[in-house]
């Protein structure tokens, strides 16, 4: 209500011209920077101009410049005035309607009636009308708004977010999950290990070269356990094997297994 009443005072004392003052000022900066601009006519209201290094195209039918300005504004850019300079028409009358003083009083023109005390308001029949009811929500109420990512600054600058990247293990070098749950790590195993294990080693042995040692072996093995219960006895330990037991055909069909049938 009371800007209604400033806006028609300023319309009334202070407001000169067929334009607001704010277009004006606008319009004269940007015949200002029309005096650095070289137009070339190419005809039905098409120029070319070189400012800046520049060219642009200007159409004053179309009202429309490469730079855009005119386009999204309405007011003329330099370039548009310094065509319209050329052809010796005034930049006032290409600016449109809303622009001017007499819109603007248009707008401005009417009052807001203020309201009468409430206890002068007519009373109806109607439901009483009450705030809306509050539910408070679970955990602590948010102290500030959630920031883009690109707003959140972190310790080198804006700090954005990682959803979507494939991340990729430390320790395995394999993608999609990280150290902390990384399965070779938990069974104590290294990348090395792991390729070792993972890839099927086929390993060929010769038959000479192993079949007196597996027997050389095993002889052995038998002695130093006949040995070993010989003392047993002496210590009233229970009794160990005997010559005779090593007859047993348990023991026959162990060494039938590692020795080979040539050997016989």
């Amino acid at each position: 209500m009371t800007r209604f009443y400033n806006k028609q005072k300023e319309l009334s004392e202070k407001w000169i011209g067929p334009m607001c003052p704010k277009i004006r000022n606008k319009l004269l900066k940007n015949s200002e920077f029309s005096n650095m601009c070289f137009v070339l006519p190419a005809g039905k209201g098409i120029f070319q101009v070189q400012s800046g290094g520049n060219d642009y195209i200007v159409n004053i039918l179309t009202k429309s410049c490469d730079c855009r300005k005119w386009d999204l504004t309405g007011i003329p850019c330099n370039h548009a005035v310094a065509c319209l300079r050329h052809e010796r028409f005034p930049a006032e009358e290409m600016l449109p309607s809303c622009y001017s003083i007499k819109t603007y009083g248009k707008v401005y023109g009417f009052n807001i009636m203020p309201c009468k005390d409430q206890s002068l308001w007519e009373k109806t029949n109607g439901p009483q009308v009450q705030p809306p009811i509050y539910e408070k929500e679970v955990g602590r109420p948010p102290k500030s708004r959630r920031k883009q990512p690109q707003e959140v600054q972190g310790k080198y600058g804006p700090q954005l977010s990682r959803h979507g990247t494939i991340i990729a293990c430390s320790w395995c070098k394999d993608e999609n999950h990280n150290r902390i749950g990384c399965p070779f790590r938990k069974l104590g195993l290294r990348p090395g290990v792991r390729t070792i294990l993972a890839t099927p080693v086929e390993v060929t042995v010769d038959d000479s070269l192993v079949q007196e040692p597996v027997i050389t072996h095993v002889q052995t093995s038998l002695e130093c356990y006949k040995q070993s219960s010989l003392p047993m006895q002496e210590h009233g330990a229970p009794q160990g094997l005997q010559d005779e037991d090593f007859g047993d055909p348990m023991w026959s069909q162990m060494l039938d297994e590692v020795t080979p049938a040539h050997l016989y």
